[in-house]
């Protein structure tokens, strides 16, 4: 079995993975990255901290080590 990295718009993940179930379970895996999550949530708490930040409902960002 070989690995290929493909990055699709997300126009197209939901009719891109429609096609990747159709096939034999046995010949295709999809597997995540599990670093991409993490990077996501991470940028999803930055803007959420910011946002506090301009409201005013917050002074100081917290320290995300």
């Amino acid at each position: 079995m070989r690995t290929l990295t493909l990055k699709i718009s997300d126009d197209y993940f939901d009719r891109f993975v429609a096609f990747v179930d159709m096939l034999p379970k046995k010949a295709v895996k999809i597997t995540e990255d599990k670093k991409s999550k993490e990077i996501e949530t991470f940028q999803n708490n930055i803007k959420e901290a910011f946002d506090d930040v301009k409201a005013g409902r917050v002074k100081s960002i917290r320290t995300i080590k």
